[in-house]
């Protein structure tokens, strides 16, 4: 099998209601890089992708077809507090103020678009 290399094996893919608000939400809190953004019609995004580090979000405007899905995402960053202080000013809702766990420093929150989003930094061990 032979994916393409600006691709991975498994990738998200959100249908949101206003998709080009969540392009600017993802690149203020992650510093997201748009890969590609084909317009079904000015302001309707058919097709979307975004980047961050080596991993692609992939996403689209709801139509009367295709209803929003929303997900949960775990997330490896390198600033936990940096994220998490730009999503809730954002406007993102806390579910989970950053805090140490055995899994690494982490915390939680939903954004506007119902997707939730768990950042974590790796343990200094691990």
């Amino acid at each position: 099998m032979q994916i393409p290399k600006q691709y991975l094996p498994v990738m998200p893919y959100l249908i949101i209601n206003n998709a080009k608000a969540f392009v600017e939400f993802m690149k203020a809190v992650f510093n997201a890089e748009i890969q590609l953004i084909v317009l079904r019609m000015e302001d309707i995004i058919m097709h979307g992708e975004l980047k961050i580090g080596e991993a692609i979000i992939m996403f689209a405007d709801t139509t009367e077809i295709y209803k929003e899905r929303a997900a949960g995402m775990f997330i490896y960053i390198e600033s936990v507090d940096k994220i998490y202080a730009a999503a809730i000013q954002y406007g993102a809702t806390s579910l989970m103020v950053p805090a140490k766990m055995e899994y690494g420093y982490t915390a939680g929150f939903e954004d506007a678009f119902g997707n939730q989003w768990w950042v974590v930094e790796p343990p200094v061990d691990a």
